[in-house]
């Protein structure tokens, strides 16, 4: 806990690039590899050790099919494009939540899956949560993501791949506060068509690249959004020896901002609440409530933290508290 990711990793490795490569992930816990604790290399032993990263067959989405067909069965209703405004309650009991159009959703028992720590800012109106308080905690980075559609194969291109600089300390940490150029900025390419040929059209590529960049705190205007886009596609091109501004068909850029909209992250932050030390195991937002007994959260910004498979298990130690509290759910209703 008191050694440092990168320090572990130079334990055990000379090569520059072996070290980079395995602490990359301290990015996405929210930090960099010179203050994330050396304890989160277990997450890089165990991909290595164990299964590595499984392909999902049809791409990521098929996941979301899966669960919507579990769903189906089960006869749980969902509602799309509803957003949730303010709340009613009673003595210490939420009674429903009210959405964008007036209407009361009541239920009695609810889980909000929208992120922990800012749901409890923008809608629950939390003084320990407010935006002067949450911009004091340490966040994980911003996602610029983009969606490129190719008009030709790109065997030079892996399925997964990190493009890195030979700056890689002084990147790390200056990144978060928006003090280096993203003229020549690190990110991540998935070649999603490559194993996935559904993905794309016969004879053509489906790539999405995801370039970690500071929260609005730091970099609040994206106007610039094109121009980073633009360089990165350069970057790449070269990279692979292709030029790919010739073989763009279609180009979906998603910055900060839009993640800050659409999906309620604070400050856009991708993951929600970073690992610092002060923000792990119970220093986290709980998964209930301080106030109402009845309202519940899943996902990044609650316990167990950040990443797809910790939402997962977020969402099933929910279920066990609320079992454990109410017992059978068979003639509860439950909102999420």
């Amino acid at each position: 806990m008191l050694r440092s990711f990168w320090s572990e990793v130079t334990k055990y490795f000379d090569s520059r690039e072996v070290k980079e490569i395995l602490s990359l992930v301290a990015f996405f816990l929210g930090a960099t590899p010179f203050d994330t604790p050396a304890v989160y290399s277990l997450l890089s032993y165990t991909e290595l050790v164990h299964d590595g990263y499984h392909n999902v067959k049809g791409g990521m989405y098929k996941i979301v099919e899966g669960l919507l067909k579990e769903m189906e069965k089960q006869g749980i209703n969902i509602t799309y494009h509803t957003s949730i405004q303010s709340f009613e309650s009673n003595n210490k009991t939420i009674t429903a939540f009210v959405d964008q159009n007036g209407k009361k959703w009541e239920a009695d028992l609810f889980i909000v899956n929208a992120d922990a720590a800012a749901f409890r800012n923008k809608i629950m109106k939390k003084k320990a949560f407010s935006t002067e308080k949450l911009d004091k905690q340490k966040w994980t980075l911003a996602p610029f993501t983009m969606y490129l559609g190719i008009d030709k194969k790109l065997p030079e291109l892996e399925h997964h791949s990190y493009f890195l600089g030979d700056n890689f300390e002084e990147y790390a940490n200056k990144i978060f506060k928006n003090s280096i150029s993203l003229k020549k900025p690190y990110y991540y390419v998935t070649n999603v068509s490559k194993y996935n040929p559904e993905c794309a059209p016969d004879g053509k590529e489906a790539v999405f690249v995801l370039c970690p960049v500071p929260d609005l705190r730091y970099k609040p205007n994206w106007d610039d959004a094109e121009e980073l886009a633009q360089n990165i596609i350069t970057d790449l091109g070269e990279r692979i020896g292709v030029d790919l501004s010739d073989h763009i068909e279609s180009k979906t850029i998603l910055p900060p901002p839009y993640w800050e909209e659409t999906f309620g992250l604070h400050r856009g932050s991708g993951l929600g609440l970073a690992h610092d030390l002060n923000q792990i195991g119970a220093f986290r937002p709980s998964n209930r409530d301080e106030d109402f007994k009845n309202v519940f959260y899943v996902g990044s910004s609650t316990v167990p933290g950040t990443g797809l498979p910790m939402a997962v298990i977020s969402s099933k130690l929910v279920v066990d508290r609320i079992e454990k509290s109410y017992g059978s759910l068979h003639k509860k209703r439950v909102a999420v």
